[in-house]
């Protein structure tokens, strides 16, 4: 299960999370292709959405609950779930996001990361999306989400055992490093968007 969260870290090019587009009235499906246009990822993700989510092959697979049914679904902060069900909502909320990491190789069966390939793939996005990925950023993003969670859920910590509280830290850790590289992700995107595309076609409408 660790090995399941710690991969997730990396899917930042999963840019198709059901958020703000940026502005740009542009579908997440476009502004993510402009983003991976011209990287490993460009080919790897269709292939991947399609071996994970297309009806025949979604057949018999689970596939994550709706909003409502996940034990692990927001109840307020006065609410400490227990170990397993905690595990349970994990396992069940990144679902998809392991099957797409597996088909694009940067996940292995047994739920390992494969830094090599990661590293290699993201090295070949547009130049501008890599000016705005920074390792540092995720971090003091990390650092802060997991200060304010702390804070937030303090009376919690004698609901578990001293290894169960090491492997939920661990856990929420990696789940943290992942949503804060998935809206680093996005920014950046949006940046790239607005230098490459946005800007030019505006300042030509002035020229």
């Amino acid at each position: 299960m660790k090995a399941f969260i710690i991969a997730l870290i990396f899917a930042s090019a999963l840019a198709y999370e059901e958020e703000e587009d940026g502005g740009y009235c542009l579908s997440h499906e476009a502004t993510g292709a402009i983003c991976l246009q011209g990287s490993t990822l460009a080919d790897k993700l269709p292939q991947a959405f399609y071996a994970c989510f297309s009806d025949s092959n979604r057949r018999g697979k689970g596939g994550k609950r709706g909003k409502g049914g996940k034990k692990g679904g927001k109840q307020g902060a006065d609410t400490c779930h227990s170990f397993d069900d905690i595990m349970q909502w994990v396992e069940e909320e990144f679902t998809d996001d392991g099957c797409v990491l597996k088909q694009i190789g940067w996940m292995d069966a047994e739920g390992n990361h494969l830094e090599e390939a990661i590293h290699a793939d993201l090295a070949t996005l547009p130049e501008g999306v890599q000016a705005g990925l920074s390792e540092d950023g995720v971090a003091e993003c990390v650092s802060s989400m997991m200060a304010e969670g702390a804070e937030k859920y303090a009376h919690c910590e004698a609901a578990y055992t001293e290894q169960e509280g090491a492997v939920l830290m661990d856990v929420f850790t990696k789940i943290a490093g992942y949503k804060c590289f998935m809206g680093q992700f996005k920014e950046a995107c949006g940046s790239f968007i607005e230098a490459e595309y946005v800007e030019p076609l505006i300042m030509s409408l002035y020229a």
